[in-house]
């Protein structure tokens, strides 16, 4: 079995099936952009007043409920799988 050589299969492909010749290049103008520039970022204060007492929130764990369930139920199935 010999190598093959480069190009030589582009011969077999029959004319239908050839890649084209080179991508479309569209040109784009700015009627072509539909959304409008994005407003400029205004700064926040993130200090809070001196006289505030409020404790900050406690964030919640993302980690729904049933998720160690769920765990489990694969893991008893897994088991019955090997066992039986």
């Amino acid at each position: 079995m010999s190598p093959v050589e480069p190009g030589s299969l582009m011969e077999l492909i029959t004319a239908p099936y050839m890649p084209p010749s080179e991508a479309p290049n569209p040109v784009l103008t700015l009627d072509d952009v539909s959304e409008p520039p994005l407003p400029p970022v205004s700064p926040t204060s993130s200090i809070s007043a001196p006289n505030s007492t409020a404790a900050a929130p406690v964030s919640r764990n993302a980690q729904p409920k049933i998720a160690p369930g769920s765990y489990l139920l694969s893991l008893a199935m897994l088991l019955s799988a090997l066992l039986f």
